[in-house]
């Protein structure tokens, strides 16, 4: 069966260990993670990929629904597969019940490699963001908003997947938390045998596994 992969530079060090872990031998289509901050832009590129590929059977999509961005894709000529995650971190987690239990244990921020990665640009825009609402609200009601828009979370929690080097990037974590002043600032465990099965198979009646058939577009109840 003729398959490619559409995934996301988030999470390409796992992908590409997982890739040669495994042998596979599919095609492997990078977005760009900055998408991931406009769904409709990341829906809009996701689909004018899949309008540009021909003679395949399926796309195996390795992402999660990041802000529903997948909701409305489809293709008249081979079926998507997708996993069932709310996003990327979800996968790095291992499933949406060990995220679920994660957050029960404590409030978490999550970050990864892949949006350690991308801090520059995160530190900028809560910057910016901060900066703007001083002007509004003046400094010290400023901040008071701004860290009320993470009130809920009570740390950090850098997934480690074993890609990276986890004493770098808490360095990076401890920066980021410096703007959010969250309780603390953790690794957690990440696994990747979520990203294992989605790119070996078999998908078929997988609970953990979408599959949306040719000339069918995904439907928000396919996600639940």
């Amino acid at each position: 069966m003729k398959t490619v992969i559409l995934t996301c530079n988030t999470i390409r060090a796992e992908v590409d260990q997982m890739i040669e872990k495994t042998g596979c031998t599919y095609p492997a289509i990078y977005l760009e993670s900055g998408l991931h901050n406009y769904p409709d832009k990341l829906r809009e590129a996701m689909q004018q990929i899949l309008d540009r590929l021909s003679n395949i059977d399926q796309v195996l999509v390795v992402m999660g629904f990041c802000g529903n961005a997948i909701l409305g894709l489809k293709s008249d000529k081979f079926r998507l597969i997708f996993p069932k995650a709310d996003d990327c971190l979800t996968l790095l987690l291992g499933s949406m019940k060990a995220r679920k239990e994660v957050q029960r244990e404590k409030t978490t921020y999550f970050l990864s490699k892949g949006w350690l990665d991308m801090f520059d640009d995160v530190e900028k825009t809560m910057v910016d963001e901060l900066h703007r609402m001083e002007k509004r609200y003046g400094k010290e009601k400023a901040e008071r908003i701004f860290r009320l828009s993470f009130k809920h979370y009570k740390r950090l929690g850098v997934i480690d997947t074993g890609t990276f080097d986890v004493e770098e990037m808490l360095k990076l974590a401890e920066k980021t938390n410096e703007l959010m002043q969250l309780e603390s600032v953790e690794t957690l465990p990440g696994t990747m045998n979520f990203l294992e099965r989605f790119l070996t198979g078999p998908w078929e009646n997988v609970e953990d596994f979408i599959i949306i058939e040719p000339g069918r577009e995904v439907k928000l109840e396919d996600t639940l």
